[in-house]
This record gives C-alpha cells, sequence and structure tokens, in this order.
C-alpha cells in the first residue's frame, strides 16, 4: 500500500521511548521525515532520531515543554523553518492522574490536565495555521481506554481530548485536514516510576478475548494508516487498540 508518506513531515510529541519511538521509526519507513520533541530527555530523543535516520530520512529534534505556550510556538516556527511546513500531527506526550476522585490531588490533577489537554491544545493550535494554507493535515491525538471505563483522573481528561479533536475535525475537514484519535488497552511499554496502570502492567496474559498485552508497534500502524492518503475520508473518530477490552 502506498501511503502518501514519504517526504511528508511529521511531528511527534514524546518521541523518546514507546508509542512515540514506535510511531517516529514507523513514519520514517514510509520516507517521513521527522520534527521530534521532548521536555527533558534529549539522549533518549536522539536515540531515536538514530535510528530513525536509518531509513534514509531526515530527522530534526528538539527540547520543547509542550504545555508552555511560547516554546511550542518557538519549536513549531524552528520546523517551519527547518522543512517549511508541518503535514502531520502525532500528539503523544502523557502523563496520568490515577485514582478515584477523592484520592487524586489538586497538584496531580492540574499536572495531567496541563499534558493531556491543554497541551494537544497548544499544539494543534500551532500547526493548524499552517496545514490550512496547504489545504492538507492530518492530527493524531492519543486517547486511551479510560475514558470508556469511567476512571476519574485519566478518562475525564482524554475524554475533553477527544472531545477537542473532534471539534478539530468539525472545524478543518473543509481544509482537508483530519483529525482522530487511537486508544491503546493494555500495552507492553515502559512506565516512568510511578506512572504504572495497574495489575495488567507487564502481563503476558489478559482476560480479554486476545489474551495478551499489546505492542506500540500495533499501534504505530494505526497512527501511519491515519495519517495516509488511504484515511483521508477517516476523521472525528476514537480508534481503541485493546484485544476486545470493553469495561473489564
Amino acid at each position: 500500500m502506498n501511503t502518501g508518506l514519504k517526504g511528508k513531515v511529521v511531528l511527534i510529541t514524546g518521541a523518546t521511548r514507546n508509542h512515540g519511538r514506535a510511531s517516529a521509526l514507523a513514519f520514517a519507513e514510509e520516507g517521513a521525515d521527522l520534527l521530534l520533541c521532548t521536555r527533558q530527555s534529549m539522549d533518549l530523543l536522539e536515540e531515536t532520531a538514530q535510528l530513525a535516520r536509518k531509513s534514509g530520512v531526515r530527522v530534526v529534534t528538539g527540547q520543547c515543554d509542550v504545555t508552555d505556550e511560547a516554546q511550542v510556538e518557538s519549536f513549531v516556527k524552528m520546523g517551519h523553518a527547518e522543512f517549511g511546513r508541518i503535514d502531520v500531527l502525532v500528539n503523544n506526550a502523557a502523563w496520568r492522574a490515577r485514582g478515584e476522585l477523592l484520592s487524586i490531588s489538586s497538584e496531580d490533577w492540574a499536572a495531567a490536565m496541563a499534558v493531556n489537554l491543554h497541551a494537544p491544545f497548544l499544539v494543534c493550535k500551532a500547526v493548524v495555521t499552517g496545514m490550512v494554507e496547504q489545504r492538507w493535515g492530518r492530527i493524531i491525538n492519543y486517547s486511551g481506554i479510560a475514558p470508556f471505563r469511567g476512571a476519574s483522573g485519566q478518562g475525564t481528561l482524554k475524554m475533553a481530548c477527544e472531545g477537542l479533536t473532534r471539534a478539530i475535525a468539525n472545524e478543518y475537514g473543509k481544509y482537508n485536514i483530519t483529525a482522530n484519535c487511537i486508544g491503546p488497552g493494555s500495552i507492553d511499554v515502559a512506565r516512568t516510576p510511578g506512572q504504572a496502570t495497574g495489575p495488567a502492567e507487564g502481563s503476558t496474559t489478559l482476560d480479554i478475548p486476545i489474551p495478551r498485552q499489546g505492542t506500540v508497534e500495533e499501534c504505530s500502524a494505526l497512527v501511519v494508516f491515519l495519517a495516509s492518503e488511504q484515511a483521508s475520508y477517516i476523521t472525528g473518530q476514537t480508534y481503541l487498540v485493546n484485544g476486545g477490552a470493553h469495561f473489564l
């Protein structure tokens, strides 16, 4: 399948490991150039960049706190200076506020809101103008399974991100810009200390129709498809990569 991504420019936030790195490598295999950022893990980001460059694509990296509007605008401006445009945005950076309503501190709630909702708002806002001008764009936001399970912290904020995604799809579809979410279920990833997802973390078997954890590569394949020419009539949707898990 010709995805039409060769020569496109893809911005990925939080591209140091896991979903971000897998998406970067998948787009590189399609011949897309990459604009990658992280808030602080520059060594890991450079590892991602070096792996992606083996596919013969150009990769530009930068440090950017995606919750800071000035930094986001500066980073996107740099990307336009380096590549001339940004065609695809993958909002992958995340932070988790876990627990029931009464157990979540105001500090954790604010931090999670900043990364999971405010940051996608800022980055989408920064890239959409250029996409409108070129009459082509793809926005893919990471959601999750939490909104469908009624989780107070992660579920609430990710559901709000889905609302943002649908609004962008509605407002900018006339410019050939699509916006979609993907919602991973239990995926085998490395977690930041204190950010474990629960009993399923690291499990090889789960009580779901496909009884195992998924892989980041299974998620990145969907990201690439949603960015491709073949997905040009798909927008405002959320796709769950969860092995058939629903309310489990």
